[in-house]
């Protein structure tokens, strides 16, 4: 199954924009009517009445239901596109089928069907009845060869909401997948098909040709050069296990079997420790202070609450933790009505701060990322060296920064090494904001002793390769990497869980104790 969705369940995007527009005038049965929102000027024309109604009729020849819908709303909004609501009735506008359209053409792009969750137990459609329907209906949609379309590995998308069935197709080009061009279809209990998601216009894009590409043998060879041996704390948290990881970007470039995403893992960073004391709060007001001096976070605004949780797992943490690093410190929450903003972890003898972290909910949605990766690197790496021990050594940044667009934060994760080899649960976490570069939170390495396995016993990277590439074959691919230009990737299916054990080859799987 192709990861990559570009474009979100239709019903969901429609849901959305209808919420987000005003309140538009319903007009009668086979009347049409323009919302109260109007866009630089816009206005219902005679030219937009001809469009929708196209749009309209060639709707109603694919969704037979849509004749219950006679009630028709127009939003009009600055987008390419139309979105044309249609209601049971001028009273129930609850439910109803959105269909987009064209601007230009009238053309009908997608539609969802949105109807009021039942509380009644439905039995979904049969799987291999709803990927019959969903073919069938790609084929009326788009002709007999469904433009190239067909069904993605299983045909099954990962999105499940209890009610419908999605089936989901990706466009071939040359016989390799398209991922960048995926079509969902959602069917419904009755076998309906219910929504259809936007697909993606390849006329103008231009694709790279196949006979320059490294053979799948070549490929491989290549994956294993970036096959990286990592220490992990196993679940027992005695034993750091010894495994090989795929420490690329999941995408290799056909042609020249490099990384496809030129950013940095595993590089090696030399921090100058500056011998600061570790920062201290010794109370609630002191750690407030600290948090706004140091992100600009305004508590005084706003209902700010605050909790001292202190015994409990904090709402804000990192996912690689694996030991109780709450437990025997003071831990303070703050939430707004939006929900959890800040979180902090102190030691109670010498008030040192060992975790922060602020998500100012405000700032991330309105704000658009201004600095480069790379800019926000130094500004990770800056506030390393104002906190690391003065003994640090050579540590490694484990992968390049990712941004989250939730939090409009960036994220690096350096780490100590033993033995020349990077151990995962000694790390130290930064997050730098995107928009001014303040740093929204750090999570201090705490080294826990364990038993490291004898690096000296490892299978070969090939070796390792070879066990990873049994499950997960790679898979040639055509990705956008540039506006207009598709470009030839051999793609590794799954890097979640691409750990192989150093010591046996088998794939390894942390399964917590708690």
């Amino acid at each position: 199954m192709m990861k990559k969705v570009t474009h979100a369940v239709f019903l969901l995007m429609a849901a959305s924009i209808v919420m987000s527009s005003t309140s538009g005038a319903l007009a009668g049965e086979n009347r049409l009517a323009s919302t109260a929102e109007k866009i630089k000027g816009e206005q219902m024309t005679p030219e937009i009445n001809k469009l929708v109604e196209k749009g309209v009729k060639k709707a109603a020849s694919f969704i037979p239901y849509l004749k219950d819908y006679p009630v028709t709303e127009v939003v009009l909004k600055d987008t390419p596109y139309l979105l044309v609501n249609n209601y049971k009735s001028k009273e129930n506008n609850a439910e109803f089928v959105a269909l987009v359209l064209d601007k230009n053409t009238g053309d009908l792009l997608e539609f969802g069907k949105h109807e009021l969750n039942s509380q009644k137990s439905r039995t979904l459609y049969p799987i291999d009845k709803s990927k019959e329907a969903a073919v069938s209906f790609m084929k009326k949609w788009y002709g007999e060869d469904m433009a190239g379309y067909q069904l993605d590995g299983d045909g099954v998308a990962k999105v499940f909401d209890g009610q419908t069935n999605r089936i989901q197709f990706v466009r071939m080009v040359n016989g390799v997948p398209f991922t960048d061009d995926i079509v969902q279809i959602q069917v419904d209990h009755e076998g309906q098909i219910t929504g259809k998601s936007l697909g993606k216009p390849i006329e103008k894009i231009s694709f790279a040709n196949l006979d320059q590409i490294l053979s799948k043998e070549k490929a491989e060879k290549q994956l294993s050069t970036y096959m990286k041996l990592r220490y992990f704390l196993d679940q027992d948290g005695k034993i750091y296990k010894l495994l090989y990881v795929p420490a690329f970007s999941g995408k290799l470039d056909a042609v020249s079997g490099k990384d496809s995403v030129n950013m940095p893992y595993h590089s090696k960073v030399n921090v100058k420790p500056k011998g600061a004391s570790q920062p201290v709060a010794k109370s609630r007001e002191e750690a407030q202070a600290y948090l706004t001096q140091r992100t600009g976070y305004d508590f005084s605004k706003g209902n700010v609450f605050f909790e001292d949780v202190t015994g409990e797992k904090p709402v804000i943490i990192d996912d690689f933790w694996k030991t109780d690093k709450w437990e025997g410190r003071t831990n303070y929450s703050w939430r707004t009505e939006d929900g959890w903003i800040g979180s902090m972890l102190i030691e109670p003898k010498t008030g040192s701060i060992v975790y922060d972290r602020v998500v100012d909910t405000s700032v991330s949605k309105a704000s658009a990322k201004k600095l480069t990766q790379e800019q926000a690197l130094q500004l990770a790496m800056n506030e390393l060296a104002e906190n690391v021990p003065a003994d640090t050594g050579e540590l490694l940044l484990l992968e390049p920064g990712e941004y989250h667009e939730s939090t409009n934060q960036y994220s690096f994760h350096f780490v100590k090494q033993e033995q020349g080899i990077p151990v995962e649960d000694w790390r130290t976490r930064i997050f730098i904001s995107g928009s001014n570069g303040k740093v929204m939170g750090i999570d201090l390495n705490e080294k826990v002793d364990g038993m490291m396995s004898d690096p000296k016993k490892a299978i070969s990277q090939e070796e390792a390769a070879a066990a990873l590439l049994k499950k997960y074959p790679l898979q040639l691919q055509y990705i956008l990497q540039e506006e207009g230009k598709a470009s030839l990737v051999y793609t590794l299916p799954s890097l979640f869980d691409a750990k192989i054990d150093a010591l046996t080859g088998e794939f390894y799987t942390y399964e917590s104790t708690e």
